[in-house]
């Protein structure tokens, strides 16, 4: 009858088996660990090589040098990686130390690119907070020399790129706001230009010339009612002269008084422009004053005059008549003059009155263009500030004074192998044949036929058990039994 065995259900029935085929367990400690230790020893070894790059920060504090070059390190960082791992490099280094020449032989240089970027790890040291201290980088070869070398090259390539990067970025930003600042200066004299042509447009219409306009004006009103008064003053002693005129024509000449001299009539003239300013002003006025004393002036003149001078008009009547002409010519050529100089007055003053009047709109224009130019002014001394704040971080990334990649731990030069490891190898033989001789004990179990307790002749004959006797030892039960004689020889 053929059994079919089934898989213990147990503990009791597992530590059973486990007795029962305890050489297969025993064999495969022995000699699976062995087996295991041999290949170790004879599978190709790989050497593992480090460098610990620090991350400096700027020597000089930023309160005096701002660095231009401010982006987050881990993005720069990752961007100096990708440069250093491209296949250019990469290819490079390997073509120089002659690396995986049997992976160049079956995949070609493809093969080779991602060989060494297999075998290159690059881990970030994290500090405080988001701030990186420092990153480390290793390689793997076939000899520990190899590692190292590869590994120093690696690592310079890091610093070399970073000093690059730094540079270019520094020398960009001093060349851009460079070419802002002279774009702002061009615009800049642009907006001074038309400042200028806008205050030659609207010369008087300034804001900051109302106050001369206002002056002007006023001027202009004193200047045209002092020329108003001498209009009316001229046109008195044109009507005066009009009626002496025609009193000595009326008359004959023979029968007529003595007529008055010039300097007589000037007198006249003048006594009556005094009485019309009297009329109208104080004793005070300007021109009461002017008149007062020409005529205190004239009447000293004429007093002054010989008595003869004074009677010979009866001989000169003609000539006198032509004076007095003379004399109305004159004052009707003043009053015309005067008129001209009135009415340009009043043109004057209109004309200042409408500047006044547009000075808002003319006001709004010129605030316009001068809060423009101010705009642009400040733009230009902030580019000038940062021109010159970009310069002194250019000479900062040129003298490495700025944040740099600095070699802590130099490439270091394994002298255990990184793969394989012994240890582990030899732990996982042990752990590997533990598991390959607890296979092997089940398997055995599985295809054994034999019935070994009561309980599996019940479970698999399927009949009921009459008897069962226990398992006896018989070495067990023979050293028992002489252990009992000699116990018993030893009493008597």
């Amino acid at each position: 009858m053929e059994i079919k065995r089934k898989p213990p259900s147990d503990i009791r029935e597992i530590i059973d088996m486990l007795i029962r085929r305890k050489r297969w367990i025993i064999g495969s400690l022995l000699i699976v660990p062995l087996v295991v230790f041999a290949a170790g020893h004879y599978w190709p070894k790989k050497y593992r090589s480090e460098t610990l790059i620090l991350v400096d920060p700027q020597r000089v504090p930023e309160e005096y040098v701002k660095a231009t070059v401010t982006g987050d390190i881990t993005d720069r960082l990752q961007t100096i990686s990708d440069e250093v791992m491209s296949r250019t490099r990469l290819l490079t280094i390997a073509n120089e130390d002659n690396l995986y020449r049997k992976v160049r032989e079956t995949h070609g240089d493809d093969g080779v690119i991602n060989a060494i970027r297999k075998d290159i790890t690059v881990d970030i040291i994290q500090g405080t907070g988001d701030r990186i201290d420092g990153f480390k980088i290793a390689y793997i070869a076939s000899t520990p020399e190899q590692a190292q070398k590869v590994t120093r090259q690696i690592a310079d390539l890091f610093i070399q790129e970073n000093i690059k990067e730094r540079d270019q970025d520094a020398e960009s930003t001093a060349q851009f706001i460079q070419n802002q600042l002279v774009s702002a200066g061009a615009n800049l004299a642009l907006q001074d230009q038309k400042i200028r042509e806008f205050k030659a447009a609207h010369l008087g219409e300034l804001p900051e010339q109302e106050t001369a306009n206002l002056s002007m004006i006023s001027e202009y009103q004193s200047l045209a009612q002092q020329n108003s008064d001498a209009i009316d003053r001229a046109n008195q002693q044109l009507v005066y002269l009009q009626s002496m005129l025609g009193t000595n024509r009326g008359q004959k000449q023979t029968a007529a008084p003595p007529p008055p001299t010039p300097l007589q009539l000037q007198l006249q003239a003048a006594k009556n422009q005094l009485a019309a300013d009297r009329q109208q002003y104080t004793e005070a006025y300007p021109d009461v004053v002017r008149l007062r004393d020409e005529v205190a002036t004239l009447e000293a003149e004429v007093k002054r005059q010989p008595p003869a001078a004074r009677h010979t008009a009866a001989t000169t009547g003609p000539n006198m008549e032509q004076q007095m002409e003379g004399q109305l010519l004159a004052t009707q050529q003043e009053i015309k003059s005067r008129t001209e100089r009135q009415q340009e007055l009043e043109r004057q003053v209109n004309g200042l009155q409408s500047r006044i009047e547009s000075l808002p709109a003319v006001q709004q224009q010129y605030e316009s263009l001068s809060r423009d130019y101010t705009e642009m002014q400040k733009n230009y001394e902030s580019l000038l500030a940062k021109e010159q704040a970009a310069g002194m971080a250019a000479q900062l990334e040129l003298h490495n004074e700025s944040e740099r990649f600095r070699v802590l731990d130099p490439a270091s030069l394994p002298t255990i192998p990184y793969s394989p490891n012994a240890l582990k190898v030899n732990l996982g033989g042990l752990i590997g044949a533990l598991f390959v001789g607890l296979g092997l004990a089940y398997l055995a179990e599985m295809r054994d036929p034999s019935i070994h307790t009561a309980d599996e002749a019940e479970m698999y004959l399927s009949v009921p058990l009459i008897v069962a006797l226990p398992s006896f030892n018989f070495d067990r039960a023979l050293a028992s039994a002489a252990n009992r004689k000699l116990a018993a020889a030893e009493e008597t």
